[in-house]
């Protein structure tokens, strides 16, 4: 299978880099819709290695010869999955589908598994949009020292974000603590919820 080029800027299609420091690794995507899935990948961390246009394959579809191009190969559990980011729309259509059917086929052979991501996987009520802001503190220091005063300061465990805003202000710990907190998974809590409505356990 033939490497495939990072990805080049088109004039009609938008062309994002992204860094993660946790896989050592440069990402070229080409849609804000792989961009959030890639931030899903960076935030949960149970890949154990994840590549952007990993490789091609030539195949035949229809009597007429083909070139494909997965956006994403992720190894989790051992497992090879070969990973499409495509919108509902484009999803659902019949001669994709088609496409895909056969792709599946071709990854199984191999020992591989095909998958067809879209938004209703991707970007669940609020997700993306919360991922997004945790994105730039995703690389960033876990904040273990702050954590660790919040376990002394109290025995509760669990608290809403006004709450939580609150017991941090009376620790003198500043609110970005939150941020960079649930970037780390030190605090959990539903993301599909807005940020403002979050309720906390840790």
């Amino acid at each position: 299978m033939q490497q495939r080029e990072l990805v080049k800027q088109s004039p009609i299609r938008s062309s994002y880099l992204s860094h993660s420091a946790h896989y050592g690794r440069v990402y070229a995507v080409e849609s804000t819709l792989e961009l959030d899935y890639l931030n899903l990948i960076r935030f949960e961390k149970t890949a154990e290695s994840v590549e952007s246009q990993p490789f091609s394959i030539r195949f035949h579809l229809a009597g007429r010869p083909r070139r494909y191009t997965p956006d994403f190969l992720v190894i989790e559990q051992g497992v090879e999955y070969v990973d499409e980011i495509k919108t509902r729309s484009a999803a659902n259509n019949p001669e994709f589908c088609h496409k895909a059917h056969k792709l599946s086929g071709i990854f199984r052979a191999q020992g591989q598994v095909f998958r067809v991501l879209t938004e209703d996987d991707i970007r669940p009520g609020h997700r993306a949009q919360n991922i997004r802001f945790l994105a730039p503190v995703l690389d960033a220091p876990a904040p273990w020292n702050e954590y660790q005063t919040l376990l002394n300061a109290t025995e509760k465990r669990s608290a809403p974000m006004p709450e939580l805003q609150s017991l941090l202000g009376a620790l003198g710990i500043d609110r970005s603590f939150i941020r960079r907190a649930v970037a780390h998974q030190l605090l959990q809590c539903d993301l599909t919820k807005p940020w403002s409505q979050l309720d906390f356990t840790w």
